[in-house]
């Protein structure tokens, strides 16, 4: 929305006009305030029940009814008024459709219980309380809402580009909430879900993800994953906050994975990996691993003896050459360390984990892939 009335108010006042013009109750109820939304050129834009910014969605007459005097012609007019806002441009090239999907973030912190009998119940509450009056801003500052924040406990709603590093974000202001040889720690788990999934499955899928993966199966202080489609779970990669390189070195997870998706997709300046090489990748890991079929979350262990980073670098420098001129070897050796980064799996070391380096798997891989291109739904031509 932001995007669109600083690149083309007028077109966005047009559309708003339009929409009211031929439509009963099509301002949302209740919209937050957000920085950039109260521009007057614009006019009711901002104010829109989202159904209204999807294409496909305008030319449904159950989603967006229009009223009984509407003319013949008025939702062919609306049709082509957003398309006319998606074909607006800015610094960075056609604003295209919004995004079908949005991030439902929970977080939870670990072992309170522990926490409480090193420091103290009053200690502890005043570092939640601290924790606490953080979250609002740290959700806002990302353009999300936060549904609530008590004690140790957050449900967020956050745009996709957003959702990780809110998360990180959580997680930092977590542990600096109390002292730093207490050592507590956050978890978190971000659901990517299509706006058309209930909302209650979503919710139901996000607690999965924090209790069953971050925690119990990766050992807590860790963030979980997962991109959930109409179809069903697309990918769930989970991993600690903090990963292990294997030159020894830390790195943030969110932040690897940012560099990663920053070499995925259509805005990438220079060629990257494909979405066919990222599926190439995913099958050799199965056939090295022994899968039977892949599955989202899998892991597996890598073949002793087994130069595994040859093989990915093999298939990564196939891939460039057939796309430039020069430059192939060393663009695919960039590419393969950030790979390589990315699928060993990283359990946290206070519950008996590893660095995991023996085992592996390529949702990293699919979910950078999304972020880089979150899925549309409807017709952005």
């Amino acid at each position: 929305i932001r995007r669109a009335m600083a690149a083309d108010p007028e077109r966005a006042r047009r559309y708003a006009d339009a929409v009211r013009g031929c439509a009963d109750d099509v301002l949302a109820e209740r919209h937050p305030s957000f920085p950039g939304l109260d521009k007057p050129a614009a006019g009711d834009f901002p104010k829109l029940d989202a159904n209204y910014f999807h294409r496909e969605f305008v030319r449904s007459e159950q989603r967006c009814p229009l009223s009984d005097g509407a003319g013949g012609d008025a939702r062919a007019d609306l049709d082509r008024l957003l398309k006319n806002v998606y074909d607006a441009k800015d610094e960075a090239g056609r604003l295209g459709p919004p995004s079908s999907f949005y991030a439902l973030l929970l977080a939870d912190g670990d072992r309170l219980g522990k926490l409480v009998g090193e420091l103290g119940g009053k200690a502890v509450g005043r570092g939640l309380a601290t924790f606490t009056r953080k979250v609002p801003e740290i959700v806002q500052e990302r353009s999300g809402v936060t549904v609530y924040a008590g004690g140790d406990d957050v449900l967020a709603m956050v745009p996709v580009p957003e959702a990780l590093s809110c998360a990180d974000s959580l997680a930092g202001s977590y542990r600096s909430a109390f002292p730093e040889q207490a050592g507590a720690t956050l978890s978190a788990a971000v659901a990517f879900a299509h706006i058309r999934l209930p909302l209650g499955a979503v919710l139901v899928e996000a607690h999965r993800l924090l209790d069953d993966v971050a925690k119990e199966a990766n050992g807590r202080d860790s963030l979980a994953a997962g991109v959930l489609k109409p179809g069903g779970l697309n990918c769930q990669w989970v991993t600690t906050w903090t990963r292990k390189r294997p030159d020894g070195g830390p790195s943030r997870a969110v932040e690897l994975l940012d560099r990663l998706a920053a070499h995925l997709g259509s805005g990438a300046a220079e060629p990257g990996l494909s979405s066919a090489l990222i599926y190439r990748i995913r099958e050799m890991l199965a056939a090295l691993c022994g899968w039977d079929a892949w599955r989202p979350g899998a892991w597996g262990r890598m073949p002793e003896g087994l130069d595994v980073r040859a093989f990915l670098y093999a298939e990564i420098h196939h891939s460039l050459a057939t796309r430039m001129e020069s430059g192939a070897e060393l663009r695919a050796d960039e590419l393969t360390e950030l790979v390589w980064n990315t699928l060993d799996r990283s359990c946290a070391l206070s519950d008996g984990g590893g660095t995991g380096a023996a085992e592996a798997g390529a949702d990293a891989l699919l979910l950078a892939r999304f972020l880089a291109d979150p899925g549309q739904d409807g017709d952005g031509a």
